[in-house]
This record gives C-alpha cells, sequence and structure tokens, in this order.
C-alpha cells in the first residue's frame, strides 16, 4: 500500500517532469558543485561534458539539485531546484599545476600527451550567480523565490544543463494570463552551436498601467520591441486606449524593414494623425477660429522661432486667451475687461482671416465699439447697427476706425474717462491687421502670420478631445510626426498629454476610473523626463510620478539612462536593455540588482534586437532575441 502511495504522491507531484529529466537523461550533467553559498557558488566542469552538452556559454542557466533529497538517515529535504547563471570561469585548486604543465609542454614543442595528462588537464571551474529557488508551494503548484533557505555540503549536488522543455517551464512558470511569445532566449551573440531553443513569454498584464524602459543605441531594435508590445495590447484587450508618438512615421506607414506597420496590422483598432496633411490620415492641425488658446500659442512660438521682431508685435505676442471657464469668471468679475476681451478677440480673428487662414462658411465675429467713435468714423450710410457681423465687414470696419484713429490719436472719442480706449493689445493687433502703425507708418503687419496657414484647417474642430474620445473608446491612437516642425510635436504632445492626465485624473478624484487604462509611448525620453524632476508644472514629470495611480502606462525608449528623472527610473517595472557602449550609462544600469551581471555583455554585443529583458513577471534579467514585428 505504501509503494502505491508513493507511485502516486510521484505521478502527481508538481515535479515528475524533473524528475523525468534528470533519471532519463543522464548526459545533461554538467559538473558538481566545488563551492555553494546564498550569492554565488564554484562548479567544477570537464571538456567531456561540456562537448555533450553543446558547450556552457556563458550567462547560460544551470539547475544545481540534491543527489538524493534523503542527506542523511532519517532526514528529508524537501524537494527544491536551485538555478544559477554561469557567470565566469574561475581557479581550481589545481590551477597552479595546470598552468605550470601548460608552460611545460608549449616550452617543449607540445610532444603527444599521454591519456592521463588529458583527462587532468580537461578540467576547469565555472563562477556562477545564485539566481534563486524553484520548491512546491503549500498549493501544490511550482513557486520561485529569489534566494536560497539554505544549502549543504558541495559533494551532496549535482549541476545540470536544463532541456528545452525544463527551461521554458522554468522561465515562463510566472506567467499567469495573457501570455504571448515576446522572443527565444539566446545567450551568446556569438551562434556556433544553436544550443537552446526556447520561446521567452511575457504577460500582456505585465504593461497595462506601469513603467515600460528599453534602453539601447539607435539602431538596436527598440521600434521593433514597441510594435511587439503594442500589438500584444491591441489583440488582448478592449478597454486600454494607446497614443503613440510617431516620430518617424515607421508605426503608422508600412516600411521598408517590417513590409508593414502597425496600422496596416489593425487599421480597425487605430486612428491616425498627422501635422501635415497626409493621403489617408486624419489631420492634426487647429481650428485657429476654435481652439484659440492653443493656435495663438502655435503662431507666438512659430513668430519667436523665426526671430520675427518687430515693436508693434508686442501686444500680439502678450495677448492671452482665455478658456471658457476663464472667460465665463471674467464676465461676472469685471464686464468692463470681458467686453474689452470680446473686442481683441474679435480683431484677433480679423487678422487670421486676413492673412489667409480660412474660415468655414459665412463666419461671423462680436463687433462692440463705442458709440461716439463710431459716429466719428462712419457717416450715417456706413454706421455698423449690428454687434455680431459678418468677418470681412468687420475687417473693413476696424480698418475705418483705425485710420480715423491715426488721424486724431488718444483725443475725444478716442479717450474714456481720461483713459485712452484703445490699450496696448488694441494697438498691437489693429496695427497688424491694418498695417499701420499708430503714427501712419506702413508695416508688414499680416504678412508675418502668412507662412503659417498650413497648420490651420477650418475642419479640425477640437482636434484634441476628438483624440481624447478615440482613446476612451479603446482605441490606439497614432500620431505621426513625421516631417513635421519640432515647436509644433512640442505643443501638441504636451497639450494631448495635460488633456489625457486632466480627464484621468477626474475621473481618478471622481472613482470613476473602472477598468480604464492608457498606454503612453515615447521616443528619446530623454528630452522629455528631465533628471531634475522636482517640476511638477512640467507634465512629463506629473505622468511619471503619478501615473500609475490614474491607470497611465508608460513605454519610453532612450540611449541616454542618466538624463532621465530619477522617480521615473525608480519607479520603472520593465526593462528591455539593448546594446549600450557609453561606461557611464552602463554604471547607471548596474544600480539595478537584475542587471549587475550582465554590464560587460551590453557593451559587447551588437545584435539587433537582442536585450537583456525583466518584466514584472520575470525575477531575473533573460537574454532574448526580441521576435520580428509583422513576421
Amino acid at each position: 500500500m505504501n509503494k502505491v502511495l508513493f507511485g502516486l504522491e510521484e505521478e502527481l507531484s508538481v515535479f515528475k517532469e524533473f524528475r523525468d529529466f534528470f533519471t532519463n537523461t543522464p548526459d545533461a550533467l554538467l559538473g558538481y558543485v566545488m563551492d555553494l553559498g546564498y550569492e554565488e557558488g564554484t562548479v567544477i566542469t570537464n571538456d567531456f561534458y561540456k562537448l555533450r552538452n553543446q558547450g556552457i556559454p556563458k550567462n547560460s542557466f544551470v539547475i544545481i539539485k540534491l543527489i538524493d533529497t534523503n542527506i542523511a538517515e532519517g532526514i528529508k529535504i524537501p524537494e527544491h531546484y536551485i538555478l544559477a547563471r554561469v557567470k565566469e570561469p574561475t581557479t581550481t585548486p589545481l590551477s597552479t599545476d595546470v598552468s605550470r604543465t601548460y608552460f611545460e609542454l608549449h616550452k617543449n614543442h607540445m610532444p603527444e600527451m599521454d591519456i592521463f595528462t588529458k583527462a587532468e588537464l580537461q578540467w576547469s571551474a565555472l563562477k556562477i550567480t545564485v539566481l534563486g529557488t524553484y520548491y512546491e508551494n503549500e498549493n501544490g503548484n511550482m513557486e520561485y523565490a529569489g534566494d536560497i533557505e539554505s544549502y549543504f555540503s558541495p559533494h551532496l549536488y549535482e549541476v545540470y544543463r536544463p532541456s528545452n522543455e525544463i527551461l521554458e517551464r522554468i522561465i515562463n512558470n510566472s506567467i499567469e494570463e495573457n501570455a504571448f511569445t515576446i522572443g527565444t532566449l539566446r545567450y551568446t551573440e556569438s551562434r556556433l552551436q544553436k544550443s537552446v531553443e526556447v520561446d521567452v513569454k511575457a504577460s500582456v498584464n505585465d504593461f497595462i498601467g506601469a513603467r515600460t524602459a528599453l534602453f539601447g543605441k539607435t539602431r538596436m531594435g527598440k521600434s521593433n520591441t514597441v510594435k511587439i508590445i503594442a500589438e500584444s495590447i491591441i489583440k488582448n484587450f478592449n478597454n486600454v486606449g494607446q497614443i503613440i508618438f510617431d516620430l518617424n512615421g515607421e508605426y503608422a506607414n508600412k516600411n521598408e524593414q517590417d513590409q508593414t506597420s502597425l496600422y496596416d496590422k489593425y487599421a480597425e483598432k487605430c486612428v491616425r494623425f498627422s501635422v501635415s496633411p497626409k493621403k489617408g490620415i486624419r489631420t492634426l492641425k487647429v481650428n485657429v477660429y476654435e481652439d484659440l488658446k492653443l493656435g495663438h500659442e502655435i503662431l507666438k512660438q512659430l513668430l519667436i522661432e523665426d526671430k520675427v521682431k518687430a515693436d508693434y508685435l508686442n501686444g500680439f505676442l502678450s495677448f492671452e486667451l482665455m478658456s471658457k471657464d476663464e472667460l465665463k469668471k471674467l464676465e461676472q468679475d469685471d464686464k468692463q475687461s470681458y467686453y474689452r476681451y470680446l473686442r481683441h478677440v474679435s480683431i484677433y480673428k480679423c487678422i487670421l482671416s486676413k492673412a489667409k487662414f480660412k474660415v468655414a462658411g459665412n463666419y461671423k465675429v462680436y463687433f462692440s465699439i463705442n458709440k461716439d467713435i463710431l459716429s466719428h468714423a462712419f457717416n450715417k450710410k456706413e454706421f455698423p447697427s449690428e454687434k455680431i457681423v459678418n468677418i470681412n465687414d468687420a475687417i473693413s470696419y476696424y480698418t475705418k476706425i483705425w485710420e480715423a484713429y491715426i488721424k486724431t490719436g488718444n483725443e475725444d472719442p478716442f479717450m474714456s474717462k481720461d483713459k485712452p480706449y484703445f490699450d496696448e493689445t488694441d494697438i498691437s493687433l489693429l496695427s497688424i491687421l491694418t498695417g499701420k502703425k499708430q503714427n501712419g507708418s506702413v508695416v508688414s503687419g499680416i504678412t508675418k502670420l502668412m507662412n503659417y496657414t498650413e497648420y490651420h484647417d477650418p475642419n479640425a474642430k477640437e482636434a484634441i478631445e476628438k483624440i481624447l474620445e478615440e482613446i476612451i473608446a479603446g482605441k490606439t491612437i497614432i500620431l505621426d510626426l513625421s516631417n513635421s516642425n519640432p515647436v509644433i510635436i512640442e505643443f501638441f504632445s504636451e497639450k494631448i498629454c495635460r488633456t489625457i492626465f486632466q480627464y484621468q485624473m477626474n475621473c481618478f478624484t471622481n472613482s470613476q476610473l473602472g477598468g480604464r487604462y492608457i498606454q503612453f509611448y515615447f521616443e528619446e525620453a530623454h528630452n522629455l523626463f528631465p533628471s531634475n524632476d522636482n517640476d511638477l508644472t512640467n507634465i512629463y514629470n506629473r505622468l511619471a510620478k503619478e501615473g500609475a495611480k490614474l491607470q497611465i502606462g508608460i513605454i519610453y525608449s532612450t540611449q541616454s539612462i542618466t538624463s532621465l528623472s530619477r522617480d521615473l527610473l525608480k519607479n520603472t517595472e520593465n526593462f528591455f536593455i539593448a546594446h549600450l557602449n557609453d561606461e557611464k550609462e552602463i554604471k547607471e544600469l548596474t544600480k539595478f540588482y537584475e542587471f549587475k551581471d550582465v554590464a560587460l555583455d551590453i557593451q559587447r554585443t551588437k545584435s539587433k534586437g537582442y536585450v537583456r529583458l525583466v518584466t514584472k513577471s520575470h525575477s531575473y534579467a533573460l537574454p532574448v532575441q526580441i521576435s520580428l514585428f509583422g513576421v
């Protein structure tokens, strides 16, 4: 009966596959333990063991097991397996003798060795890093712990090279749901003997609402990895909106490298926007008449960037357009300032129209000027009587009023209670509109703005609000920013981020987040997340510090780790590390426990898509060749 129960226990054991492997594959033996501690150990092996296991690549995983769990009479140790990583060669107690033998052999022109000498010389030792322990937990499942509870005398252990099947099980053991293949295990850049063929899986859930870093030099495959991650989310979730800031247009458009694009593969779940007009892509422009504040900020920055200077532009540049809420408050608090602001806006819109920023249909603007001024500037037949007028009529009215002002100056009727009726903003805006300064001198006026009409679209409506709407619906937004003005890229990127952040914040404070997540994808992240992260007016700092609680995930890529926000780095859960060769960057990387042993490899290996990977589901770094997108 006891034998029957023992056999049943063996069949049901979570480690049955392991036992069968070690029993049936004695050739997988790599060697024996010479020294073992909590953090590292030494393994002795020989050329015969290496050859039959297709070598022992650096970074390869080995399993250390007790030869017998009954280590002494009446003492049985629970079944467990120690996972270790091969680090580097090390010396043995006989290394000095071996070196002396080799020296003598070479000195004597390597005469034929006897079989006993050959047998002695083939032994060597390897330094290993102890990663952790696999054991059976109280629920009868295999569990991994990132340490070892205890260790015994070295003679009680054997060291094995795990099979592909065992490897796949242990490295993917913690992937519980929404698993997808992100690449294959690859110990070394050289592939003299392809010793492992194991798929490495990741959980899509690891990336949702988390921070994911992709570090590596240019052309090391960071964008390919981003596509793999974004694709996995599209395939598995309908309640996760994504927004990709596509600096080179490779996510939105088919390219030679992939022979496809993220949009081409998932057109029904993706929406493309572009700053410049492109066939089949929604134009991410601004209707300067509707998105007044955003449109004006863009024009100001373009003027500053192009170094357009003129004293009569000062009022235009300092003119602050208000949001709807700000305007409503002004109306309640200060009626006079409210109506003055409406006049400024009216003149501003006339400038835009005259500068060839197209209007939709019979566009009308507010028009209200002191009656005494109107009587002074117009005869009875021309006298404007309406407060809402066609924009072309308004241009004509303002032009005539300004001509009257130039002749009269700040005299009656252009004085109101001992104050000039027109303030600095009025004067600046009217000078631009008419092409004449208040002293009558002719200026270029609206021609300074005519170069920027390409950034306007009368049918754009609320472009950013449209993007937010699509993201809330679980769509993937791809912002094609290729061949675009850097100022416009900066503005749209920041405004979109602020809008989405504020929306999620409002949902958070009103307990309405539910299961909705939003993922941001940033390239050249060192330009967005500054190392000085104390400025919380910077939206990217706020995303780094507060994004997690708002169910906002960030996937960011860069080749400059040291210039990144410290807070962002400390709170990053997932890492993909490709080739880096800067000592400063490598030193920063080795501060992370998972990467302390792989710094030199990251410097030396330059294969595209070859990374060291750690996700929330992986407790130790894996050397992985990332799958190709589109294949």
